[in-house]
């Protein structure tokens, strides 16, 4: 039976609009919201140790440095998807807000920007904390960053700022240190913008780009962080982090210039020519700063020109949540409906750590991750999981499955029995895969070089190459739940793991083929009940030619 699918919701951008076009000429803020602001401030500025400043404190959802793969990665998302986030407690006073109260307040965040050069964007503003309106000397703008032509085809010439959705492109591009010139198009007109020296050609009514930023002085909130990076033979190498702390400090100083040294070279850094000299050769080789790139996605609850009002209602009931088989996060379904797929929200917990995990190895200055779909098939669940009594222990849902592939593994192979893997395939399959599971019996369509199963991979890089573009370029990839269990070296002609003990026609099986067994980026399983198509991912290349109107 056909599933249905909930439509997206309006991006976060377009509910503002909304509520902006209500705004107020003068209103008077409660004292209980200054406070209530005041305190998200200090919720977001870090502690500051003696004699520095410690980073900004925001939301990252990529896996830590030094960790392979991300177990606390694979921990978070089962947390994300056991119970939702709650609602964050009410302040003192904050109940006495009413509709209009929230729509003034809102309406008061205008956005303005000013015409000098070198001023920053407010991040009192960012945070639903600059009570200056109109007055305050700093950008308000809706993201850390904001781009903007200079018209010359107008009267007075003035800057323009460019559409909602071509600030995120931008950034984006920009990013890359590879990108030194972007397409862009304005009512229909083709341009090129420089972004290097941040100049327009060939067009009649821009000369010049502009990018507002943050402050990256160390703890601002959503401070703008840069990437120093130096030409090598093959490409842009980013400088390492004494380079970067040398530089850092130099602009800091207000110098030029700063001296670098390795174990074997002295470097002379000339920041205002940008180029690197070898101090011993002479050789010289161009560098170069690009921001890091922030997704509004990864911003949010942080960022109050997304996440909206202030207060975000009462908190639910305390309590543990009501024992049921299936995740949380999961919606009803209808009478007689097999499966669903439910829109993932950006303001979702889960959301961001799949956002990390996609972008991990597909980088964000080429590919845009549109949505997440929740997949939602009680039968395939109950397959995976094999649900019984809910263990008073452990509050998990037992998996016989994954009961009987733990009796004879070590405590650190239970650990990473369970792995979220990704699986690209075309959107002809989606339906199929989502109603059936993956099917290994369909095996072979690519090399089966590991054995004739399902194939998962660490990084959604490998699945990319088997998701081939569909309608306007949009591609899927689905991440899925894989009892990985016990792997072996995998070869082609498996059609099954092969045994633990080869000499023994009784001996278990292994659970998994793998293409290393020291550094394993490919799983393959030869059984459908050790696979659970999760996630859902749509997402694109960026465009060649950037809509800017």
């Amino acid at each position: 039976m056909a599933a249905g699918s909930d439509a997206p919701a309006a991006p976060p951008y377009a509910r503002l609009a909304r509520l902006k076009r209500s705004r107020r000429l003068a209103f008077r803020l409660p004292v209980a919201l200054k406070i209530k602001a005041q305190a998200q401030l200090l919720r977001h500025r870090p502690p500051e140790p003696a004699g520095a400043a410690a980073a900004p404190s925001l939301p990252s959802p990529a896996p830590p440095a030094g960790d392979p793969y991300g177990e606390r990665v694979e921990l978070a998302l089962w947390e994300a998807e056991a119970a939702p986030e709650l609602a964050p407690e009410a302040g003192p006073g904050c109940e006495e807000l009413t509709l209009d109260h929230l729509l003034e307040i809102v309406a008061q965040l205008e956005y303005h920007t000013h015409l000098e050069d070198g001023v920053e964007i407010c991040p009192l503003f960012l945070l639903g904390c600059c009570f200056s309106g109109a007055c305050c000397p700093q950008h308000h703008t809706l993201l850390p960053y904001h781009w903007q032509l200079w018209q010359t085809a107008s009267l007075p010439p003035g800057w323009l700022s460019v559409g909602p959705e071509a600030h995120e492109t931008l950034e984006r591009l920009y990013s890359d240190p590879e990108r030194t010139l972007v397409r862009a198009s304005y009512q229909g007109v083709a341009f090129d913008i420089d972004l290097v020296a941040m100049q327009v050609w060939n067009s009649p009514r821009f000369s010049r780009v502009r990018r507002l930023g943050t402050s990256s002085a160390p703890g601002s909130p959503f401070g703008t962080t840069h990437v120093y990076y130096w030409r090598a033979l093959s490409g842009w190498e980013p400088y390492s982090q004494p380079f970067t702390e040398s530089i850092e400090a130099a602009l800091w100083s207000g110098q030029q210039e700063a001296l670098c040294s390795t174990a074997e070279h002295s470097y002379q850094l000339n920041l205002q020519a940008g180029y690197q000299r070898n101090l011993a050769t002479g050789t010289l080789r161009p560098l170069r700063a690009r921001p890091v790139f922030r997704a509004p996605a990864l911003l949010l609850p942080e960022l109050r020109t997304l996440s909206g009002s202030l207060y975000l209602g009462p908190p639910p009931a305390p309590g543990p949540p009501p024992a049921q088989p299936y995740p949380e996060t999961w919606v009803p379904l209808a009478p007689g409906q097999d499966w669903h797929q439910a829109p993932v929200a950006v303001e979702e917990r889960g959301f961001r750590l799949i956002y990390g995990l996609f972008h991990k190895s597909l980088p964000e200055a080429r590919y845009r991750l549109e949505r997440v779909w929740r997949v939602q098939n009680p039968f395939l669940w109950d397959k995976y999981k094999r649900a019984g009594a809910r263990t008073q222990e452990s509050g998990v849902f037992p998996c016989r499955k994954q009961s009987h592939m733990s009796r004879q593994m070590s405590p650190e192979q239970r650990l990473r029995n369970e792995r979220h893997l990704f699986h690209g395939t075309a959107a002809g399959a989606v339906p199929a895969i989502c109603k059936h599971n993956l099917d290994p019996r369909l095996s072979g369509k690519h090399a089966a070089i590991y054995g004739q199963g399902s194939y998962f991979a660490r990084r959604a890089s490998y699945s990319h190459r088997y998701a081939p573009p569909a309608e306007a370029g949009l591609r899927h990839v689905f991440l899925c739940k894989v009892l990985v269990g016990r792997s072996a070296l995998g070869q082609p002609a498996l059609r099954r793991p092969p045994p633990l003990d080869p000499s023994d026609p009784a001996s278990d099986l292994y659970d998994s083929c793998v293409d290393s067994l020291s550094d394993p980026q490919i799983y393959v399983v030869f059984d459908n009940d050790q696979c659970y198509p999760y996630f859902l991912l749509q997402y694109r290349e960026l465009e060649e030619v950037v809509k800017v109107d």
